[in-house]
This record gives C-alpha cells, structure tokens and sequence, in this order.
C-alpha cells in the first residue's frame, strides 16, 4: 500500500514538475505577446494619445517587460565597473527613459500591422530567444527576434536583434563606449538625455 502510495506521489510530482516547466518555458514568449498586445494597442489610439500620452502609457509597458539593470551592465559592459552605484542607478534610469521614448516616437500610428510570436530557441545562461514578426499591411514581415532572461522577477528582455541578426545591445555598447572615453560619465548621461528629448520633440524616430 505505501509503496503504490509512494509512486502515486513520485508520478504527480513529476507531472506537476514537468507542468511547471513547461509553462516556465512559455512564459518567454507570453512576456512579449503582452507587449505586443500593448503596443498595439497605444498604436490604435496613437493620435488621440499623442506623443505624451504614449510616453505615459508605455512606461509601465517598458517596465514590466525589459530587465534595465542588466541591460544597463551590458550596454556599458567594458565600463561598468568604472561607475558607482549612484552612477549606476542614474544610467539604468536615464536607459529607462530613452527605451520609453523611443517606443512613444516609432509607434506613433495603426495602418493595419501585426505581430506574429514564430518560436522559442535556448540561449546561454538561463536566456532564451523569441523570435517574431511585425507583419505590415501590405503582407511584408520584419523579423524581431528578442532575447530574455530570467530572474527572480522572471522573464525580461535585455536585448533585440532587428531583422534577426542587428544586436541593439551591441550598436549601443560601442556608441556609449566612444561617448564615455570622450566625454566620462556626465558626458554620456547627457548625451542619453539629449536623445530623450530629440525623441520628444520629434527629431528622432
């Protein structure tokens, strides 16, 4: 009796094991089904929003879905160690606000697009790819593919790749590296600043 009470235990925790694994590994692309369906949304009501009601809208959009404190390492990664955490904190901010900008100025209107989630691939280090489309109305795609981490808050983007293959992360490590040796720390978060506001003002798109 206690040996089959034994394997019943034993097969419904492996069943619920596997239940939460599985859903564990689809909540990488559930995190960006949500903002997909976000952005949509704000694009549908873009006018009517204006660009400081977008701004508003997708704050909390930006930071429910990305993980700005390792983007923020990784976008500075030959160079972090250079900051103190006061500094630290003042980028990830500064980061926060540009990647919230610059979501408000692209997505600006609705001409019929729509998002596509394709599949989910392992990547290193508790990451995982998402790889997805922005359908246009005329039927044309642009592949996006995102990576994700998980955390203790779970999965978050740190980085997207455009067409597949163009590393934002990587653009911008080199863009804030030749800023820093330029122009240091305060340099770099004007420079960051500067382009929030050139987004603002519709200088940027």
């Amino acid at each position: 009796m206690y040996r089959r009470l034994f394997v019943a235990m034993s097969v419904a925790l492996w069943l619920t094991a596997g239940s939460i694994a599985h859903a564990e590994e689809k909540l990488a692309s559930s995190v960006i089904e949500s903002l997909h369906v976000s952005l949509l949304a704000m694009m549908k009501d873009a006018d009517t929003l204006g660009f400081e009601g977008r701004r508003k809208y997708m704050e909390p959009v930006v930071a429910q879905s990305f993980n700005m404190p390792i983007i923020a390492y990784l976008s500075t990664k030959y160079i972090w160690k250079k900051f103190n955490e006061k500094q630290r904190k003042q980028l990830t901010e500064a980061l926060e606000r540009l990647s919230v900008a610059t979501f408000a100025a692209r997505f600006k209107g609705y001409s019929g697009e729509s998002f596509r989630v394709l599949s989910e691939e392992p990547a290193t280090q508790d990451s995982v790819f998402v790889n997805t489309e922005l359908v246009k109305a005329d039927g044309d795609a642009i592949v996006l593919k995102y990576l994700l981490h998980r955390s203790d808050s779970g999965w978050r983007i740190i980085d997207v790749y455009f067409l597949g293959v163009h590393s934002e992360l990587s653009m911008r490590r080199s863009e804030y590296l030749t800023v820093f040796q330029r122009d240091g720390f305060e340099g770099l978060l004007s420079e960051l600043e500067q382009k929030t506001a050139d987004y603002s003002a519709g200088l940027l798109q």
